[in-house]
């Protein structure tokens, strides 16, 4: 059971929780705003509708900013209303309406710069964190929006739906990025590791990871027995912590996509999550607000991991089961190879019971169980293994090996090539240095392998000691191309501990390449790759990071001098430049006069938003981007015109409609109006990207005086 640092009783089921400043805010399902101050104590409650129908006990609906902004949606009028809390006051500063049906689901940005809702009628609109006026809408769904969660580094969207899709929205961009289909409805959602993945929860107990940088799910598991409900990540993004509508709190590891723990709640019904200023805050559907102190007993259990009183710190984190995920748990992880063999040597020695005891403070951990199981269920193979080792009798070990192959998995399996190693070294010495005169030595410390698998080798060593010498002194000048070429003219040379030793070390000088890559130093980097080229397994590694430094190295040349075109180019084509620092610089600029150019958006200043952004408007990588700015600015001025006499309505609809199609925007905007049914004679949907066909024009407008060429 959780020990709580304190427990509040608010009157509705709690929806959301945020830190907000010092604070942390909670609204329940009966419109109830909730301060908590930094001493865990309710600062003040709100109400904002008293008389509204309450929401669903695991509403998504209601959101909270960090800059003390509030979304409470009214369900009976389809409409979210927009407070910021100032002064120990709440102050009504917008009202949206763009749902036709109930909102569903609604989230703010870490940045506050943005903010959307999902609705019922499948729709997701898209507006500025500050003002509240609208950015974008997406293409309607065909059921409900479920959840929508916003990346880390603000740049990615991700909305789930009851259709059992999940689309993520790049927002740099302003266009869909990836089109996912779910094994169910995705009841939460989180980024994290740089927001470059994305965690989906769903209904039917699915835990899935989605690598953004790869375009690809990376695990799919069914770790929950209970409808989950809400995700909560640990600051170091190790750990997921998962809430359910029962009294069972499941903890993620994120690094496998497997369940770790399993924690009962007091109360059943977990609503909501957030790690908030030091504390865990738990949101349960009876209005039970529990917090929990994650990092008590921190300090003991340091001590004790210090001192290797393994023991001593797990009853530390039975007392705290949040330590469980505390960074310093590593050191579990760490001491674990160490602890393992120990064990497997006890079990050897039939000393189960020791073993057990041992390795009990880490098999809380599945993974390590498991691992553990594997050799107890395995003892008795084992042991005998070991005792054909000791007894020199290589030959019985090695037909064990061809029935038990877990064996290789064993210490006494590292033992035995160890043994090989040594004997192999020793005579390949004495055949080096006279093979004539000490063949007969060479044998003996070969002989005890000669009826093994290591027979052949053995015999090429005794008649081709000369390709050792060669392969030894291939690696000693570090002539890998030779050494290599050695290995496919005489096969048994990669059945040689130096041919392992030698890729090992090839996948060392590889990491060795990235590091130096990542600091901008490419011509070591590449000088690296080139010399892996003739490694077999890291060929394509090789030449792959070859072209890419070369891209880089392009690609840092044109953002020195200023080349946009092909600056943008280059990352269209090469997705894995967009997360260098120096792009995300470059594009600074761009937003900058992007924010400019919004401002005229408003006005239904079409020209100033072309002039503004200038040549700007004829790069393809930022044609959605500045297409939302544009369907801003002719809808103000359709707007604008809807009182006038004289405007050709038929034309005026048509060009809006080649280019964004018959978007909601302009229904509720000509909905009641007499020009509406000029809308009318469109039966399709029409295509909302048709601004990809048909050229940005100033006015979207077309009066009736007009000639043709003036459209």
């Amino acid at each position: 059971m959780i020990k709580l640092k304190e427990t509040h009783q608010l009157t509705g089921s709690i929806l959301t929780i945020e830190q907000t400043g010092n604070s942390t805010f909670c609204v329940d399902n009966t419109f109830f705003i909730t301060q908590i101050n930094e001493d865990l104590k309710v600062e003040k409650t709100l109400c904002f509708a008293k008389d509204a129908q309450s929401f669903h006990r695991y509403s998504h609906a209601c959101g909270i900013s960090r800059d003390f902004y509030f979304c409470i949606p009214i369900n009976e009028n389809h409409k979210s209303f927009i407070l910021e809390y100032e002064n120990e006051k709440i102050k009504h500063i917008a009202t949206l309406d763009d749902h036709d049906g109930d909102i569903e689901t609604c989230k703010f940005s870490d940045n506050g710069e943005f903010f959307a809702t999902g609705g019922q009628d499948g729709r997701v609109f898209i507006y500025d964190g500050k003002s509240f006026l609208p950015i974008a809408s997406l293409m309607p769904r065909s059921d409900y929006i479920s959840v929508i969660s916003f990346s880390h580094n603000n740049e990615f969207m991700a909305i789930s739906g009851y259709d059992k899709f999940t689309l993520i929205f790049d927002f740099l961009r302003h266009k869909v990025a990836f089109n996912l289909q779910m094994p169910d409805v995705v009841e939460a959602s989180c980024f994290f590791e740089k927001s470059e993945k994305l965690l989906l929860i769903c209904r039917n107990g699915d835990s899935i990871i989605f690598s953004l940088k790869e375009g690809k799910i990376l695990s799919s598991k069914t770790p929950f027995a209970f409808w989950p409900t809400s995700i909560a990540i640990d600051e170091e993004e190790n750990y997921a912590l998962i809430g359910t509508r029962s009294d069972t709190l499941y903890v993620l590891s994120l690094k496998n996509n497997s369940k770790v723990i399993e924690i009962k709640n007091e109360r059943p019904g977990i609503a909501s999550l957030k790690f908030s200023n030091g504390f865990l805050y738990i949101g349960c559907v009876d209005g039970g607000l529990l917090i929990v102190d994650y990092n008590e007993g921190k300090e003991e259990l340091k001590e004790s991991i210090d001192r290797k009183a393994y023991k001593g710190a797990r009853e530390i984190i039975d007392k705290n089961i949040f330590l469980s995920i505390h960074p310093l748990m590593t050191a579990f992880d760490e001491a674990w190879p160490e602890i393992l063999d120990e064990a497997i040597n006890l079990l050897n020695q039939d000393k189960v019971d020791q073993a057990v005891e041992l390795v009990e403070p880490f098999v809380v951990d599945e993974s390590k169980k498991s691992d553990f199981d594997f050799y107890l269920a395995q003892k008795d193979g084992v042991k005998d293994f070991l005792e054909h080792i000791d007894n020199k009798n290589y030959k019985k070990a090695y037909e064990m090996l061809k029935t038990a192959k877990f064996l290789v998995k064993t210490k006494a399996y590292e033992k035995l090539e160890n043994i090989w190693h040594k004997a192999f070294f020793e005579a390949k010495k004495l055949l080096i240095e006279n093979a004539q005169l000490n063949e007969r030595l060479a044998k003996q410390h070969l002989q005890p392998f000669e009826s093994t698998p290591k027979k052949e080798l053995i015999a090429q060593l005794l008649h081709n000691a000369d390709a050792f010498v060669k392969a030894d002194n291939y690696i000693k000048s570090r002539n890998f191309k030779e050494y290599f070429s050695l290995t496919f003219k005489f096969s048994f040379l990669r059945e040689t501990d130096l041919y392992k030793k030698v890729l090992l070390l090839g996948e060392k000088m590889l990491d060795n390449a990235v590091d130096l890559e990542k600091k901008l130093q490419y011509d070591e980097a590449k000088k690296i790759a080139e010399t892996l080229l003739v490694f077999p397994n890291l060929k394509r590694f090789a030449q792959e990071k070859i072209v890419l430094i070369q891209q880089k190295e392009s690609f840092l040349l044109a953002i020195e001098n200023r080349e946009i075109k092909k600056v943008y180019s280059m990352v269209n084509d090469n997705e894995q430049l967009r997360s260098m620092k120096q792009f995300k610089e470059f594009t600074k600029i761009f937003l900058t006069v992007y924010e400019a150019a919004r401002v005229y958006a408003y006005e239904g200043n079409a020209k100033q938003v072309m002039i503004t952004l200038g040549e700007y408007m004829e790069i393809p990588y930022w044609t959605d981007k500045i297409a939302s700015l544009m369907k801003i600015a002719y809808l103000q001025q359709i707007s604008d015109a809807t009182y006038e006499a004289d405007v050709n309505w038929d034309i005026t609809i048509r060009r809006y409609y080649d280019r964004f199609g018959k978007s909601i925007e302009l229904i509720k905007l000509l909905e009641g109006k007499p020009m509406e049914g000029f809308l009318d004679k469109f039966e399709e949907e029409g295509n909302s990207d048709g601004y990809r066909y048909h050229h940005f024009v100033e006015d979207i407008v077309i009066y009736i005086i007009q000639k043709e060429q003036d459209y």
